[in-house]
């Protein structure tokens, strides 16, 4: 607790000086190099580092960096119910539709990295001049500033493109952003990872803080992402044969170092897919290569009680939304008892967004993922439930069951159900709680029409739900970033890209026989099912939700194919959509608007 103290104290103490500002400020004062100079300022320093992934991009802002990175794909379409209009900013990342620079929801993910660059340049800046100190130790604490600075550094260029890229310290602001290349960029995030894989613990004392697993792992993704640029994407200066397969080698390489010191990196796959997001495992979760915490005592917590609010909107139940999964009997609160029967506390969800159909069919039978990652129930948490004519009708039932005591809901038992197989109308009468179709909530194109899809149970932790106040979206679980079988799955894609695949067909089966509910190999593929259709599908059962899959798209160059499973996005346009607009909060500040702002924008 004094270590995760002092983070909060370092960050609280910087924001006078970083601010919002993309540059590090340099005190030049002889309170600063006295204070980051000694070993425990500096770590306060390197502590600084995490604040804005906590405060901004993972949880406790206004929680748009999971809309901004998984949303306007092929996994994800906008509740109708609650996004009205094409107007709404949330409809408009999901669709591109009246897209620019101006969408309120841009900003904060843009502001977080940017943030956490400036951090980070100052703690290496100061690395040099730390005193009386090993160089080891050193060493070790400046390679979290290198990790995280790589980690913000390749979210920037894979969503804004090769722009502004400070390494250092700068004395004043800048009237005229520079911009540089995507190729530059690629130069100083490898670099910074090199040098964390080599210096960065394999264990850390204070959770959260990043270990050599994380730089393996996110250097392996780097260099794949980087070897795809060969047809200039965002004006880079196109990569040739050679340099991409050389980029792929040394993804592979890093890749399989992870996997195969798995054990000795402190990571290892879970063997059942339900204990992957368990809420027993949120806070020392096996599986997690990087992540970032929350925690229910407030002081620890940059914004105090205000927690983690990152998934909400992919939550399809939403109390105050009486047309989407609504029941008088399923309610918003936090008690976890109701008399002596247990019952699961329920947070608000915000249910801005649902799985599209193509995602839920990706599933078969057999794959434990469907149940284990979507919550496709929901049970009565306030006592034992006579049916309401209201409920009745909203759920298109027979009237018969209106107080009758032959259909009265336990406390505790489900109250609402999502089945796959369609139910007729004689089984959901048969049945004491309500069912919806899952087509039902689909119109004829497949696109979501309300709140009454599966709702994304990934971060649904029930018991860590924060706060005093349940209509409020938060919970104090952590989030994570990066796990291991997401090596598996981006090995996979390097050795196909590699031409290996029997390779990527192995490291496959390891993630699709774990997730088969029979453990009998019966979901395995061979080499010659590899092909990267089934890549993007594979990466959309596995890590949905996972801040990835709009950067996915952007690297297998997919989002023309793949686009076309999602019947809302009808404005996708390949000139422009490959980047995102840069924020009018920055635009704004700056002379270059014209010449900094992303083509089309």
């Amino acid at each position: 607790m004094k270590k995760y103290i002092y983070t909060l104290i370092a960050a609280v103490a910087m924001l006078s000086l970083a601010g919002c500002s993309l540059e590090e400020y340099n005190p030049s004062s002889a309170s600063a190099d006295s204070e980051w100079t000694t070993l425990a300022g500096f770590e306060k320093k390197v502590n600084d580092c995490y604040f804005d992934f906590i405060r901004i991009v993972y949880g406790q802002a206004e929680d748009v960096f999971v809309p901004l990175s998984e949303c306007g794909t092929d996994l994800w379409g906008y509740t109708k119910d609650v996004n009205a209009n094409s107007s709404n900013g949330w409809c408009q990342v999901a669709t591109y539709t009246s897209f620019g620079a101006s969408n309120g929801q841009l900003a904060e993910a843009y502001s977080g990295f940017y943030g956490t660059l400036s951090a980070c340049n100052g703690a290496i800046a100061y690395a040099s001049k730390v005193q009386r100190a090993s160089e080891e130790a050193v060493n070790a604490l400046v390679a979290e500033a290198h990790y995280l600075r790589a980690h913000a550094l390749f979210n920037i260029v894979e969503f804004w493109g090769g722009k502004y890229l400070p390494t250092g310290l700068l004395e004043e602001a800048l009237i005229n952003l520079p911009s540089s290349s995507v190729n530059d960029f690629y130069d100083v995030i490898l670099a910074d990872l090199e040098f964390a894989m080599k210096y960065l613990p394999v264990k850390q004392e204070v959770r959260g803080h990043v270990t050599r697993a994380a730089a393996y792992h996110l250097y392996a993704k780097a260099c794949l992402t980087y070897s795809t640029y060969t047809d200039g994407l965002a004006g880079a200066t196109p990569l040739t044969a050679a340099e991409s397969q050389d980029l792929l080698k040394k993804a592979q390489a890093a890749a399989d170092y992870l996997i195969n010191n798995s054990a000795s990196l402190g990571v290892s796959l879970y063997s059942d897919i339900k204990d992957l997001f368990a809420d027993k495992n949120n806070k020392d979760n096996k599986e997690a290569i990087f992540i970032v915490p929350h925690s229910s005592i407030t002081a620890l917590n940059p914004r105090g009680n205000y927690f983690n609010r990152c998934w909400k909107h992919m939550c399809t139940w939403n109390a105050n939304s009486t047309d989407g999964l609504y029941m008088d009997c399923l309610q918003q609160s936090y008690a976890t008892k109701v008399g002596d029967v247990d019952v699961e506390p329920r947070g608000k969800g915000n249910a801005y967004y649902a799985p599209t159909m193509y995602l839920l069919k990706l599933y078969g039978e057999n794959d434990g993922r469907y149940k284990a990652f979507f919550r496709d129930h929901f049970t009565n948490n306030t006592g034992d439930y006579l049916w309401s004519e209201a409920d009745v009708k909203r759920h298109g039932l027979s009237s018969s069951r209106i107080g009758n005591p032959a259909y009265k809901i336990p406390t505790g038992d489900t109250c609402i159900f999502i089945p796959m197989k369609s139910w007729t109308q004689a089984e959901k009468e048969a049945v004491r709680y309500a069912v919806y179709n899952v087509e039902d909530n689909y119109d004829a194109t497949g696109a979501p029409i309300a709140s009454r899809a599966p709702s994304l149970q990934k971060a649904d932790y029930i018991y860590m739900y924060g706060g005093s106040n349940p209509g409020k979206p938060f919970t104090w679980a952590d989030c994570i970033v990066y796990r291991l079988a997401e090596t598996y799955l981006l090995s996979a894609e390097i050795e196909h890209k590699l031409g290996n695949d029997a390779n990527a067909a192995s490291r496959i089966n390891v993630i699709r026989d774990r997730a088969n509910v029979k453990h009998d190999g019966s979901m395995n593929i061979t080499a010659a099912q590899v092909n990267d259709t089934f890549l993007l599908e594979e990466e959309a059962r596995e890590l949905c939700g996972e801040w990835n899959r709009w950067t996915t798209l952007k690297r297998f160059r997919a989002f023309e194919t793949q686009l076309r499973h999602n019947t809302q996005i009808t404005a996708f346009n390949k000139n422009v959509h490959y980047l995102r607009p840069i924020p009018m909060s920055e635009i704004n500040k700056i002379d270059n608007k014209e010449e900094y702002q992303n083509p089309g924008y």
